[in-house]
């Protein structure tokens, strides 16, 4: 599970948006459940959806499934926190509303649709629902005061719009079939999207300015354009896409840190020179690429893990605040031997800014 942040509100903060939410929630809640239904339609044109037998969840399995004792929300008292009921055939947790006090709840790896996952939502001090591995084909829970970590990876989500948690922090919906990275409401709590291994092609729409960490490997990405709104991304994962060019990119970027470009189709140095744009970028991921001489495919062999030397130096020549390439901590001397590579560039006349604009024209030309 990812790196998440907490942060329970008072109770007399919010009590006029509480009521905009629960209109709210009435919209989003029809709009879900009309979403589902013809997901669930349209999938039984295609193929068989399973049916599993009814099982109803037991207040006595819930208390021997309890954990982390803590204080309650109001502070008076403690109790369990946590609750963990996974991997049994679940179809109905109502039995989860007698446990008020509970923060945090696992119930993945049962079979759970939105309308009996919605039970949830009556735990008032709920902060991370974990539900991987159900019959989701819809996240649109009913808005919660202090939700903050959605997790639903491996279901059947094909869209994320009637998402609405005004305190969320964290989604993962990994592993499922959504084409779009697009919300109705605005969550300016957001600090950690992942979406990896779903069907996502573009990204240009992404305006998410407190977004740290945004993870989307083993999609069909082409074009990196519109990732320089989110001018607070520390960590930027993308493996496993069809990126050739590292158009995108901007110097308002001032905290990227790390980039995965594992597996991705990055071919030639002139690519990899426009991350020069980045301050703070110290780690960079660009094994089995073509310009390290890899495949860009995420399934290809890998021999052995050794890598060619001089295409590390000329990487580091480049992109010289490098403190770890491909994993692997620059070694003194690897940064001497890229000083004397850059200077032998400076030498021979390297003028990137008309490199660079020559490149793009060409690009461009490929791209029509």
């Amino acid at each position: 599970m990812l790196k998440s942040h907490f942060n329970l509100q008072q109770d007399d903060e919010k009590e006029l948006e509480e009521t905009q939410d629960h209109k709210k929630d009435e919209e989003i809640e029809l709009m879900a459940e009309e979403l589902e239904h013809e997901q669930l339609e349209e999938d039984a044109a295609k193929e068989i959806i399973p049916s599993y037998p009814e099982r109803i969840l037991k207040r006595s399995e819930i208390s021997i499934r309890l954990s982390l004792l803590g204080k309650t929300a109001e502070g008076d008292g403690y109790t369990y926190l946590k609750a963990a009921c996974t991997g049994m055939g679940l179809t109905d947790i109502t039995a989860v509303k007698s446990f008020q006090h509970l923060q945090f709840l696992d119930v993945s790896n049962n079979n759970l649709n939105l309308a009996s996952l919605q039970a949830i939502t009556e735990l008032p001090y709920l902060v991370l629902i974990h539900a991987d591995k159900n019959q989701l084909y819809s996240a649109a829970l009913r808005t919660m005061k202090y939700m903050q970590v959605v997790i639903m990876n491996n279901n059947n989500l094909t869209s994320v719009w009637d998402v609405y948690q005004p305190e969320l922090s964290t989604l993962e919906v990994g592993y499922n079939k959504i084409k779009n990275i697009r919300f109705e409401g605005n969550m300016p709590e957001i600090k950690c999207l992942d979406f990896r291994y779903n069907f996502i092609e573009d990204i240009s729409n992404l305006n998410f300015p407190n977004l740290d960490s945004l993870y989307l490997a083993g999609n069909k990405i082409q074009s990196l354009i519109g990732i320089e709104r989110l001018v607070n991304l520390r960590i930027l994962h993308l493996r496993n896409n069809p990126i050739k060019l590292l158009y995108g990119f901007e110097e308002g970027m001032k905290k990227l840190q790390y980039i995965n470009l594992r597996n991705c189709k990055v071919a030639t140095l002139k690519q990899i020179k426009k991350l020069r744009v980045l301050e703070t970028l110290t780690t960079l991921v660009i094994k089995g690429c073509p310009f390290m001489g890899g495949t860009g495919e995420e399934d290809a062999e890998v021999g052995s893990e050794e890598e060619d030397p001089e295409l590390r130096v000329e990487v580091l020549a480049a992109l010289q605040r490098l403190k770890r390439l491909n994993k692997g901590v620059v070694s003194p001397e690897e940064r001497e031997e890229a000083k004397e590579l850059m200077k032998q560039w400076l030498e021979e006349g390297e003028n990137d800014e008309e490199e660079l604009q020559e490149e793009q024209h060409d690009e461009d030309s490929n791209a029509d």
